[in-house]
């Protein structure tokens, strides 16, 4: 059991606190892991992590948790080397998609744990949420629904109250009524407890409203972090005639096409030029912006074709 020496020490580590990577690597074979990261995570915010299988998502929460260690690189969090933090570590609280390690368990053992790793457990939390979803504390957690496992993961995450707290693919299994009380629940807890939230998913679609900032991974490479609204901007579909966009067809822009009779809709990844877009319009081409979920998939299904023949973004 933790001693209270080591609470207090963990305890000095802040919601605040600033997780930094610097040039990270961490290769498996056949290439794949994350190659030369490098980021700083807004403390206190929830953010995004998106990207396709095997773009090293849940690799570089491994990483941030310290479960891992990288190849090359740094990790600081509150200003120390995270592997060399007994008491960082006791901070950050990473939930795995499925946690084998607590199949022989009851749920109110996996808690008993719990509130012995983390300083700040909030037990009553944890009680409320097992309501909330309907959990019978008795059950072993390899007894569970796969969506009863997503939700136990959940509630350990959440009442851990873990300054840096990171969830991956925390919806699987889940209903959409219990996506949905999910979404809800955690952004009610981050309201009444802010820290930062790391989120991963691939229903991008019902998730994007919760994250202020995303980090978009591209075959173990960031491609992008920053503000959701920032992330492609001027992604555009644009709708008319085949005459007007045919010679758009070949653009290196195109991510998307389909032929409706004599109608082409393209999804371009920019189409940001207010002139550009002027001329489209007075040929009678609609134009709106690409939901940020069509966009992931035209990015990924084009990053699959390039792979396939050999060619590079």
């Amino acid at each position: 059991m933790m001693s209270t020496g080591n609470q207090l020490e963990a305890a000095a580590v802040q919601p605040e606190a600033t997780l930094e990577l610097s040039h990270v690597s961490k290769v498996f074979r056949g290439g794949q892991g994350v190659h030369d990261v490098s980021f700083t995570l807004e403390p206190q915010v929830i953010h995004g992590l998106i990207g396709a299988n095997g773009s090293g998502k849940s690799t570089l929460l491994s990483l941030i948790a310290g479960q891992r260690l990288p190849d090359k690189g740094l990790i600081t969090y509150g200003g120390g080397q995270i592997q060399h933090q007994a008491a960082a570590l006791q901070q950050i609280c990473l939930i795995k998609t499925s946690e084998r390690s607590w199949s022989n368990y009851s749920l109110k053992e996996i808690f008993s744990f719990a509130s012995i790793l983390f300083p700040r457990w909030d037990g009553q939390l944890a009680r409320e949420l097992l309501d909330r979803f309907q959990l019978n504390s008795r059950k072993n957690y390899q007894q569970l629904s796969r969506g009863g496992q997503s939700m136990a993961g959940i509630i350990v995450g959440l009442a851990s109250r873990a300054p840096l707290t990171l969830l991956d693919e925390p919806v699987t299994g889940l209903d959409a009524s219990m996506r949905e009380i999910f979404y809800r629940t955690l952004l009610e807890d981050y309201s009444s407890a802010p820290r930062t939230f790391v989120v991963t998913t691939h229903l991008i679609e019902e998730a994007e409203n919760l994250f202020e900032q995303m980090i978009y991974l591209r075959r173990g490479r960031v491609d992008f972090q920053g503000p959701v609204e920032e992330f492609a901007p001027g992604a555009s579909y644009a709708s008319g005639p085949a005459t007007v966009l045919e010679k758009l067809l070949t653009d290196a822009r195109l991510l998307h096409s389909e032929r409706l009779g004599g109608k082409l809709l393209l999804a371009l990844e920019q189409l940001s030029d207010p002139a550009e877009r002027r001329m489209l319009q007075d040929q009678g081409v609609e134009l709106s912006p690409v939901p940020l979920q069509k966009l992931f998939v035209y990015l990924t299904l084009r990053d699959a074709a390039n792979t396939q023949g050999g060619g590079k973004r």
